[in-house]
């Protein structure tokens, strides 16, 4: 309403001075042509001829100031309002420019009131647009109906049109990471599930067998050693949960510094050195000169680990006799070191799903062998806090070639 008031006092004082003018000409009018008649007595009085006497008013150049016939007409009475129709005349020129304007002023206030009441219809349609797209975000519906420009004239419901198109867009993509949270949620502990069922039936059976006590030295002896396999199975499946889950909550920090990479590389191997000599498979590093010195910003512990899971997995599921070969080498912008084994192979459709958490192939070998199928995965993350990737590719066949991951780092 405040915003009409101002129009309103406007057309008040627009049409005051509209009268003002008008009135103020009337009146001069009047007082133009009584003069005018005044002059005309006045010389008529002196024996002047009429003519000549209209002729110099008309030209401008009056031979006396008219005082006199003016007091002569006020004499008789003729300079009374009612006595003059010139007087009558103003005063019905001044009745109709106060009617006019008051006529112009009631359709002013009449225009203004209906554009009052269409900008009220329709503040009042946009406050309901806005209600209902409300009351769908409290549904989890985030569809706007809202036009592009609600009102050129209310910039504030355009200003609040927008932020709910923006609050749309982050409540509907709140919405669907949360849905993806919990169908992630649900899938991790689907698989955690599975990956703790079969260690912990293995333990259940074990226990209950122990347990009858009529088992020879030997028998029990070979029991206790399925129970102590299976408990080092689920303390290296603990292990790797609790290092995803402080990866993932930031809990683990990276802290890249520079070190000699292929020491790191050199620990690695160490680590697995024991596990391949029990199958008799050799790892062969190859150097070149050009890579020397092989110092880059990494984490030696978390990035000793990626390279530990990788060499254990080729070890893993190499048949015995065979070799793991190490290449290094400087690119323009990047470290590419390659492990490449003799083992099983992987399926080209199976590429992406091995860096998946807790994904295992469909292979006998891999299901007959330990694991947990989150080395991998814990591999792919430490690689990109360090800005690097992992791939694989692989020979997969009848004759199984085995398979060479590619890890790329890039220098600082």
């Amino acid at each position: 309403m405040r915003k009409f008031l101002i129009p309103v006092l406007m057309g008040i004082v627009v049409l005051a001075l509209t009268d003002w003018y008008f009135i103020t000409a009337a009146n001069h009018a009047y007082e133009e042509k009584i003069k005018i008649l005044s002059v005309m007595i006045e010389e008529q009085e002196k024996g002047a001829d009429s003519l000549v006497t209209a002729a110099g008013l008309l030209k401008g150049i009056p031979d006396s100031s008219g005082e006199v016939g003016e007091e002569k007409l006020k004499s008789y009475g003729y300079l009374q309002e009612q006595q003059n129709w010139f007087g009558l005349e103003r005063k019905t020129s001044v009745r109709n420019t106060v009617l006019f304007s008051a006529a112009v002023y009631l359709l002013y206030l009449l225009s203004l009131g209906y554009l009052h009441w269409q900008c009220r219809n329709q503040w009042q349609r946009e406050l309901k647009i806005l209600s209902r797209t409300l009351d769908k975000f409290s549904k989890h519906i985030y569809e706007l109906d809202i036009p592009e420009q609600l009102s050129g004239r209310e910039k504030e419901l355009d200003r609040i049109a927008g932020q709910l198109s923006a609050l749309s867009e982050q409540l509907r993509y709140n919405e669907e990471r949360l849905k993806a949270e919990r169908e992630e949620t649900r899938s991790l502990v689907t698989d955690i599930s599975h990956q703790l069922k079969t260690p912990v039936a293995g333990l259940k059976t074990c226990f209950e067998i122990l347990s009858q006590g009529d088992l020879s030295p030997e028998e029990e002896q070979d029991f206790l050693e399925q129970c102590r396999r299976q408990l080092a199975g689920l303390e290296a499946l603990v292990g790797s949960l609790v290092n995803i889950s402080r990866m993932e909550t930031g809990m683990i920090e990276i802290r890249q510094e520079p070190a000699d990479i292929l020491e790191t590389l050199v620990a690695a191997v160490n680590r697995v050195y024991l596990k391949a000599e029990e199958k008799q498979i050799a790892i062969e590093f190859e150097e070149t000169e050009d890579l020397k010195p092989t110092i880059i910003s990494h984490d030696v512990k978390w990035l000793c680990e990626a390279f530990i899971n990788i060499l254990e997995n080729a070890v893993k599921y190499s048949p015995g006799n065979t070799k793991i070969h190490i290449r290094m080498m400087r690119l323009t912008t990047f470290l590419r070191i390659e492990i490449e084994d003799q083992g099983i192979g992987i399926p080209r459709e199976n590429y992406h799903k091995i860096f998946k958490r807790f994904y295992r192939g469909e292979e006998e070998e891999v299901r007959k062998a330990e694991g947990s199928g989150v080395g991998l995965y814990l591999t792919r993350e430490i690689l990109e806090h360090h800005s690097g990737s992992v791939t694989v590719s692989s020979q997969y066949g009848k004759k199984r070639q085995g398979s060479t991951f590619v890890v790329q780092i890039p220098y600082d």
